[in-house]
């Protein structure tokens, strides 16, 4: 039976002749590191394209709001065809134009520059979850990747210390026992290093995705997997919410821009005369041709229609966008709390890790290795040191990578992600 310690790495396995064409292709175009990638992902990806025309979409409505009505020019020509005025004509040129004094003129205006403007701050919200899964693809593909890392350095310690034990079984030194279990170990690093390559690459495909799809290869990466964010803090966090989010901000814009339609469709009681001007002409080409003038005013009389349901549809608007703010300013403050402290707790938890169990179990290695080299330890203790270092290194992983998720969280939902600026200081 062949020991599963001399097949070779799973990387090979799994990832075959394509891997390395990609990987020579992704040689050749520049490192990326996180602040790059995101700004490529801001910048390529189809869902910035999208979110882009929607406002631009947004902004194109607003075009041609609250403009004066134009005015229109008409021509009228009268000729009697028998009788005892046959062949009398009269053409008449009349310029009107409506009088819109209600003032409901300004705030559709303001209507739909609110409602420009809520789209531009939902185009922001969206480019923040953007940026916010960015920082979380960038940060799984390296995490993937040091998981990867640390069980080919596993693995290949392990064979080093089976050569080592079937040398001595050969020699007589050694049972069989001590071989099996080696190799036991040994094929469980294997089963899990395959595991962390189908990880890594599913992790490269959703960065590469995220890239759109002009980008094919994904470029090289490159800086550390945990990276010092400023994060916001103060007692001004939580009371700055609506003005950070763009989601928070577009309801707030769409319910005023709701209200302002609301307003004008209100006003629509105020009577609209229409102002007439003009020449006839008597006549034209015949003797005794004549001319004269022709004014009028028309005045509607807003009885019945008064624009009612307009009004009622803004005010509905207007309550269901103030409604929804309400919701989601809520359940922002609540989750923002829970965020909170879970990146305090994790913050400890990774400090913690890293001093009492990292440091000791890197310290154990060292000894243990020591110990075999001196004749004071059987090799397969040195094998449960490889164990326990290895272990603790994952879990470091684990814990990074937890804690970049919760750091991530907490700039979403603080609106740090967002174009607006906040007026509290970061650290």
């Amino acid at each position: 039976m062949r020991s599963p310690l001399r097949s070779p790495a799973s990387t090979t396995l799994l990832g075959g002749f394509a891997l390395l064409l990609l990987a020579g292709t992704a040689l050749a175009q520049p490192a990326l590191d996180e602040s790059r990638y995101v700004e490529q992902v801001l910048t390529l990806s189809l869902e910035a394209r999208i979110a882009g025309l929607e406002a631009a979409l947004g902004r194109a409505e607003a075009v041609g709001a609250g403009l004066w009505p134009n005015p229109s020019l008409e021509w009228e020509r009268q000729k009697t065809s028998s009788g005892t005025r046959a062949g009398e004509s009269q053409d008449v040129l009349m310029a009107s134009i409506p009088l819109v004094l209600s003032g409901r003129l300004g705030l559709e205006k303001q209507a739909a520059e609110r409602n420009a403007s809520a789209a531009e701050a939902r185009h922001e919200w969206v480019r923040a979850g953007l940026r916010h899964e960015a920082t979380r693809a960038f940060a799984a593909v390296l995490a993937a990747r040091e998981r990867r890392s640390i069980l080919e350095q596993s693995l290949a310690e392990l064979r080093r210390l089976a050569e080592a034990i079937a040398t001595r079984e050969r020699a007589g030194e050694a049972a069989g026992y001590d071989r099996l279990r080696i190799e036991l170990e040994a094929a469980t690093v294997q089963d899990a290093l395959r595991g962390a390559v189908l990880d890594e690459h599913q992790a490269e495909a959703q960065a590469l995705r995220l890239l759109g799809p002009g980008v094919t290869v994904l470029p090289p990466f490159e800086g550390s997997l945990q990276v010092e964010r400023p994060l916001p803090e103060g007692a001004a966090l939580l009371a700055e919410l609506g003005e950070r989010r763009g989601d928070l901000r577009a309801l707030a814009l769409e319910a005023s821009g709701a209200e302002a339609a609301r307003r004008a469709a209100g006003r629509s009681w105020i009577p609209e005369p229409t102002v007439q001007a003009g020449a006839q002409f008597l006549d034209v080409g015949q003797p005794g041709a004549g001319a004269g003038y022709v004014v009028g005013v028309g005045l509607p009389l807003p009885l019945f229609d008064r624009r009612q349901g307009e009004a009622a549809r803004a005010e509905a608007r207007r309550g269901l966008a103030e409604a929804r703010h309400e919701a989601l300013l809520h359940e922002a403050r609540t989750r923002l709390a829970v965020v909170l402290n879970a990146v305090s707790g994790r913050r400890e938890r990774l400090a913690r890790h890293r001093a009492d169990v990292l440091g000791r179990a890197q310290e154990l290695r060292q000894i243990a290795a020591t110990a075999y080299r001196g004749g004071g330890a059987d090799l397969l203790v040195l094998v449960d040191a490889e164990r326990a270092s290895r272990e603790a290194r994952l879990t470091t992983v684990e814990l990074v990578v937890s804690l970049v998720e919760a750091e991530t969280d907490l700039l979403l939902l603080a609106g740090a992600y967002d174009g607006a600026t906040p007026r509290s200081a970061t650290r």
